[in-house]
């Protein structure tokens, strides 16, 4: 089912701009710089990159919205000859859609899975040239409803075909007992069985904890060449963000254990939106001395040193306790 590489996946969120201090100011990232940050074989550091995002707008078609800064990265511009999309794409990178819950719309309450895989298929997938979707089930404020969730999911991995289907994982584990419904498509499988890739949202969590989360979603039908742990690029005094030397730590332990890493965000890690304090013109985008969540990533992923930061080297770990996969 999935054409990912068996480790070393890098995944990256891509928002079109990110907002920063006090007051607050607006950095607009350039999705096409992914393609600036390469390995030692000259392919692209970032695997896929996941487009955030689209919101739920309805339970029935035309179902989601796609913000004018997305649509730009997935059509044609003045002067192009491909679309960004298109361009990340022809460098080998994997370009998602992700598709959030709004407000009383979302994931569980799509009133016919069919349609709505038909319709996402036609309107989005073949329609912008996109690798598959990304599903991001928050922000609904919806009622669970892992039953006709299950149906969707199902209805949409055979709408797909060889497409990518995704999902950020996150307080969830239900929804992976519930087998898709008798009269749909995949009829009988489990998430497990649909998803492609599947990203641990745990960002603040120690090394340990981050480990334990991801899992745990193998004792509910994943496997780890379909996991991936999430981290989050940010002002070290954040709580919810990952500390870097923890980034590295995790990067080398997937290395031998799962298919890759995720970053939350691309967007947020190559500007300054990972200094603190924040709005220092010093460190505004574009900055060279920043990026330094994916470069430890990678860097974890290599056997390599961890890359040095603005407030000097920090030396690597001594080499941790490897836990165990077992269930």
């Amino acid at each position: 089912m999935s054409s990912l590489p068996a480790n070393g996946v890098l995944a990256s969120y891509w928002i079109p701009q990110v907002g920063i201090g006090n007051p607050m100011q607006y950095v607009d990232v350039p999705l096409t710089d992914i393609l600036n940050y390469t390995l030692p074989n000259g392919a692209p550091q970032t695997t896929i990159v996941f487009l955030a995002s689209a919101s739920f707008i309805s339970a029935n078609a035309p179902y989601v919205d796609i913000p004018v800064q997305i649509q730009q990265q997935m059509t044609l511009q003045p002067g192009q000859a491909q679309t960004n999309v298109q361009q990340l794409q022809a460098a080998g990178v994997k370009v998602l859609l992700t598709l959030v819950g709004s407000n009383g719309y979302g994931w569980d309450g799509v009133n016919d899975p069919n349609a709505f895989a038909a319709y996402i298929k036609s309107n989005v997938v073949d329609a912008y040239g996109l690798d598959g979707i990304d599903i991001d089930n928050e922000f609904s404020n919806l009622p669970e409803n892992p039953q006709n969730f299950m149906n969707v999911a199902g209805a949409l991995r055979s709408a797909l075909g060889g497409g990518l289907l995704t999902k950020a994982l996150w307080s969830d584990l239900d929804y992976f007992t519930v087998p898709v419904s008798s009269g749909f498509p995949n009829a009988g499988s489990y998430l497990g069985q649909l998803l492609d890739l599947g990203s641990s949202m745990a960002y603040g969590d120690g090394y340990a904890e981050q480990i334990s989360f991801i899992q745990s979603y193998m004792n509910v039908g994943m496997s780890a060449s379909q996991l991936a742990i999430g981290v989050q690029a940010g002002p070290p005094d954040g709580s919810w963000m990952t500390p870097i030397d923890e980034v590295y730590r995790l990067a080398g332990w997937t290395m031998s254990n799962l298919a890759g890493m995720m970053l939350f965000t691309f967007s947020q890690d190559i500007q300054q939106f990972t200094y603190s304090p924040q709005n220092s013109p010093s460190k505004m985008y574009p900055n060279p001395d920043d990026h330094q969540w994916q470069r430890t990533i990678v860097a974890g992923f290599l056997g390599q040193p961890q890359p040095s930061t603005s407030k000097g080297v920090v030396p690597p770990p001594p080499p941790p306790h490897t836990p165990s996969l077992q269930a």
